[in-house]
């Protein structure tokens, strides 16, 4: 019966881990998208500040990305 109780413990502890596990991975998630938010917006006014004529080119796009991608580094 002992035994019983300490895989009932156990597993217990593995589900309330995996849980908060999920609730910090959530949490970094949405922190990432409002920053991706803020800056995608940011990229949208400076670029109507720029230009008026139309959409942004795929390479300044691109280049915009690569660039934060190191940032991020």
């Amino acid at each position: 019966m002992n035994d019983f109780n300490l895989i009932q413990l156990l597993l217990l502890t593995m589900v309330i881990l995996t849980l908060l596990n999920g609730i910090v991975f959530f949490k970094k998630l949405i922190k990432l998208q409002q920053e991706t938010n803020r800056l995608l917006s940011e990229l949208l006014m400076k670029n109507r500040d720029s230009k008026k004529d139309g959409a942004m080119s795929s390479e300044d796009l691109e280049n915009l990305k690569h660039e934060y991608l190191k940032n991020l580094k």
